[in-house]
């Protein structure tokens, strides 16, 4: 044990100097120099190090690994809006500290989640509440960005679909469980659907694609039957074709991903620009401080990665691909080893989700698929998916440490 915290305290170490170096850098670019910056740079590692102490403290046989691999993504996306956006790195800095305060709350909730589980109507009740988060912004919300996806409360801007994705992951682990008869799995699709065209509704088309995508998943997970895989990605193709056609919206995001160079200036001038960045940037990056980010539109939130890859090339962006994948990992880790069935569904559909959204940020502003609206996890600005992103690796922590104490009490009687 004292050589794994002794490991993660070395790893620590590292993301610490990177951080320190990059805002010694940026200190220098920036003309005067801000005194503010030295403050920002010493209040981040703080943070993460007294994170990581109450981790090992408290979670002794958890997944310590997801300190250290947000710690990276976090600051890599500090040490970016602090380039772009300096006004918004306070912000950042408390979203980061909230996070990291739900993700113990949840470890600690969720070490004995078969509460979830054993709640009475709680399928139910978890369906109508992920529905009525959804459907709560189609009234009553405010449209940023092309889209209505946004509660304000006095001046603070809230996601709902951030938290219905946790809890229609719970519902989909409770229903599953039980029910994967070909009845029960039509009905899961219709409500699937239902789901997807509210998304649509409300011109928020990465929502509609991550919790379409993870039902299907999660129904293959289940059945291992390719006829339900195949049939929903049919229904999928079929439904976007009847968007593009229906939508001005999804049509414009369509013929940008196949022509970005049909009008520059107006309807494919993010994607555009996100591609030059890139471009740009090469194998190596221009530098942090010697690009030009700023030229990208939302460059902040949404194509913080081609911000990224600009200054610090492909090979930085790789870098953050690499430590998602291996978040990935450590949560199917934790899905194979649950104790029983619905923790090994709630855990696959937890990194599903999780894993679906990286691939849909990073794949649209590269042009890989269409662009759309979601943010990239612990990197890009935003608080509902900063918390509710630490919320989801909490739950992780919070399974696998319940496995661990129970393999302990177990050796200890025999």
């Amino acid at each position: 044990m004292d050589e794994y915290v002794k490991t993660g305290s070395k790893a620590l170490k590292d993301v610490f100097w990177i951080f320190v170096i990059a805002f010694a850098l940026l200190f220098m670019h920036r003309k005067p120099e801000e005194a503010n910056t030295i403050y920002y740079t010493l209040a981040f590692p703080v943070l993460i190090f007294i994170v990581y102490y109450l981790h090992v403290r408290l979670f002794p046989l958890g997944e310590i690994q997801f300190v250290i691999l947000t710690a990276f993504l976090t600051e890599m996306g500090l040490i970016m809006i602090y380039r772009v956006a300096p006004e918004l790195l306070v912000k950042q800095i408390i979203w980061i500290a909230i996070g990291f305060g739900l993700y113990f709350i949840a470890s600690y909730l969720f070490k004995h989640y078969g509460w979830l589980y054993n709640l009475k109507y709680g399928e139910y009740i978890y369906i109508f509440l992920a529905v009525g988060l959804i459907i709560s912004t189609l009234f009553f919300g405010k449209e940023i960005g092309g889209a209505k996806n946004w509660l304000t409360f006095d001046g603070i801007y809230v996601q709902p679909a951030e938290a219905a994705k946790v809890i229609y992951i719970i519902f989909l682990a409770r229903y599953l469980k039980d029910k994967r008869d070909l009845k029960n799995i039509l009905i899961l699709g219709a409500i699937t659907i239902g789901i997807a065209g509210i998304f649509a509704l409300e011109k928020d088309l990465g929502m509609a694609f991550l919790f379409y995508t993870t039902t299907v998943l999660m129904v293959f997970l289940v059945t291992s039957n390719l006829f339900y895989v195949a049939s929903g990605f049919g229904l999928m193709a079929i439904g976007g074709i009847l968007a593009y056609f229906l939508f001005w919206h999804v049509r414009v995001r369509i013929e940008a991903w196949l022509n970005p160079w049909m009008d520059v200036p107006g309807k494919t001038y993010q994607i555009v620009q996100s591609l030059f960045a890139i471009a740009a940037g090469g194998f190596f990056g221009t530098g942090l401080g010697m690009g030009h980010p700023e030229y990208i539109p939302v460059v902040a939130s949404d194509f913080i990665f081609s911000a990224i890859c600009e200054e610090f090339g492909i090979l930085g962006g790789i870098a953050i691909i690499l430590v998602y994948f291996v978040i990935m990992y450590r949560g199917i880790k934790v899905a194979l080893e649950a104790r029983d069935e619905f923790g090994a569904l709630l855990a696959a559909g937890l990194i599903s989700m999780f894993s679906l959204q990286v691939f849909t940020i990073i794949g649209g502003v590269i042009k890989f698929i269409p662009l759309t609206g979601v943010t990239l996890p612990f990197v890009s600005y935003g608080g509902s998916s900063m918390v509710m992103s630490f919320f989801t690796l909490g739950m992780l922590n919070g399974i696998s440490v319940g496995e661990e104490e129970e393999d302990v009490q177990f050796e200890a009687q025999y």
